[in-house]
């Protein structure tokens, strides 16, 4: 793993045309506006040196910070939203995250510095940061990461990542939601052997508060306890029922693949 922290990044982007640029996609819309004064309220706690530039993906509403950048798109599907945020963006390396996965523990730049680094060392196309589910074999450069499998389910995945830009470009067809993208997108991702590579341990812990335009019951308990900017009036809170039968669908849809004994491939 390269040894180099925020400093010498930033030093080094500055002063050098082949260290790579990165910058933070979060993705959303305008009818998601009522998370961006919470999101970014526990982002820049938990990461206040964050060196890559922000942007945040929206309709036609700003998000009023000089620290983020808004960028707009007339309101489309999830992948051509994402597609015409991508395309206003000039870094090599974005960072992705969704507006609904809140942070919830301070992050360790220098980690996420080095692990970019590594990413573009091997030419790669993604390096997902958070192991739901990890990858399966292990590089022998680079202990803390492993490649996925082109079978692999979920090797395309709107978790947390440091995605090439123009390779996630590619990836993308405009008539996807972000469901479809992870579905189709790991088909089409089979098509290539290599690239696709993930961490054995998360970079990063956060929250997902809001499924289908509800928060989850237990996320607005917490943060209707926190002064950061949450407005519950914006959206519906669903009920512990709810939330419960809907936790016990995603184990049994997605949570399987990421914790089950036996090996995907068996399962196959």
């Amino acid at each position: 793993m390269p040894e180099i922290c925020r400093a010498e990044y930033l030093a080094g982007k500055n002063g050098a045309a082949d260290m790579p640029s990165c910058a933070v996609m979060v993705s959303s819309c305008d009818a998601y506006r009522d998370l961006w004064r919470p999101f970014f309220t526990l982002f820049w706690r938990y990461w206040p040196d964050c060196p890559f530039p922000v942007y945040l993906g929206a309709n036609e509403a700003r998000y009023q910070d000089p620290r983020v950048t808004t960028l707009k798109v007339p309101e489309h599907t999830w992948s051509k939203n994402l597609k015409g945020f991508l395309e206003q963006i000039e870094a090599d390396y974005v960072l992705m995250l969704l507006d609904d996965f809140f942070l919830n523990g301070p992050i360790d730049t220098n980690l996420l510095v080095r692990h970019l680094l590594a990413l573009d060392s091997f030419d790669g196309t993604v390096l997902r940061i958070y192991p739901r589910p990890g990858p399966e074999q292990r590089l022998a450069e680079h202990k803390e990461i492993g490649l996925l499998h082109p079978r692999a389910p979920y090797r395309v995945s709107a978790q947390p990542a440091f995605w090439h830009r123009a390779k996630l470009i590619g990836l993308l067809r405009d008539n996807e939601s972000a469901w479809e993208f992870e579905s189709k997108g790991t088909e089409r991702s089979q098509a290539h052997a290599n690239g696709f590579y993930g961490t054995y341990q998360p970079l990063l812990s956060y929250r997902h508060v809001v499924e289908r335009g509800e928060w989850f019951w237990s996320a607005a308990r917490r943060y209707k306890t926190e002064q950061i900017g949450c407005d519950f009036d914006a959206r519906p809170v669903m009920g512990p029922l709810k939330a419960v039968k809907k936790a016990v669908n995603r184990f049994r849809k997605h949570r399987w693949n990421a914790i089950s004994p036996i090996d995907w491939r068996i399962r196959d």
